[in-house]
């Protein structure tokens, strides 16, 4: 009945698999585990093979490092139920009722069930604060939060969601998992596939180098600009993009792109210092977004 994916690259995974095998064999449900090794390095996948001792559980290897949006839609071709769960490799889970909290909500009438992130209380060294703190002020929203916008926050990193609903879309064209997400929120609306949001949060515990997420901020604007062009993102609840086009309209972009210009250095070395302000981050976000679209297109 259910087909658990989960796509890894240089992380151990044998207590994530661990705990969930228990809890799909407490359900007592037809399943299978499924895991895509995305060249890892060679020690990462020694340890992680232990995980084919567990029953109907696989442990794959891929022969080039293909990124995670690829690495999950052949996932999702592989996989040989109707249901499935996208869970990422660098995760922990919070309760014992993860899958049963899930074949709840199939059983309600969910087609795509997002469970949410969390992250720790316990701040991490200052050289990951930055994706600690976004992830704390802006990913970690309960149920209910996310469920009034439910096309707005769609992270694949924690998903329920029926396989041939999943493989209409195409996402591993995308190319990145930045991309992906932005992506995946506006077709399921433009699609007017439903959505629901449950309290069924993961740990989300692979946190980047600030320095490195700032790249990763960078690219994902990038990635949402690029999507915008081409067309590709009718509708949709992103409130970056909606400032943007605002900002556009009332010629306010071309302000922002000299404010880039001017304050950028300024603006990163805030945001890579031991307490940097999410704000800012938003901040920074519009003002590369304009810059970008003036000058690098």
């Amino acid at each position: 009945m259910l087909s658990v994916l989960i796509p890894v690259y240089n992380y151990n995974i044998t207590e994530l698999v661990g705990n969930i095998h228990k809890q799909l064999i407490a359900s007592a449900i037809d399943f299978e585990i499924i895991c895509l090794d995305d060249k890892s390095n060679q020690d990462i996948i020694d340890n992680n093979l232990d995980i084919e001792k567990l029953s109907s559980t696989t442990y794959k290897l891929s022969d080039k490092n293909n990124g995670i949006a690829v690495n999950r839609q052949i996932l999702v071709d592989a996989a040989k139920y109707d249901w499935i769960i996208l869970i990422d490799a660098d995760v922990e889970l919070i309760n014992d009722n993860y899958i049963s909290n899930y074949l709840q909500a199939i059983e309600e009438g969910g087609k795509v069930i997002f469970g949410g992130i969390s992250y720790k209380n316990t701040q991490p060294d200052t050289n990951s604060i930055l994706r600690w703190k976004y992830g704390k002020e802006c990913e970690e929203l309960d149920a209910e939060t996310r469920n009034k916008h439910p096309y707005k926050v769609t992270s694949a990193a924690n998903l329920c969601i029926k396989k041939d609903v999943y493989k209409q879309f195409g996402l591993g064209a995308i190319g990145d998992s930045y991309g992906m997400d932005i992506f995946f929120g506006p077709q399921l609306k433009l699609n007017q596939v439903p959505v629901i949001h449950i309290n069924n949060s993961v740990y989300h515990l692979g946190l980047e180098s600030s320095s490195k997420y700032l790249d990763k901020v960078k690219f994902a604007v990038i990635t949402l600009l690029e999507l915008h062009y081409d067309g590709k993102i009718k509708e949709h609840e992103n409130d970056l993009l909606k400032t943007f086009l605002s900002m556009k309209k009332t010629g306010l972009n071309y302000l922002c792109s000299r404010c880039y210009k001017v304050f950028n250095s300024l603006i990163k070395k805030q945001l890579l210092s031991k307490n940097p302000k999410i704000k800012l981050l938003q901040l920074y976000k519009i003002l590369y977004m304009c810059y970008y679209d003036l000058n690098k297109r």
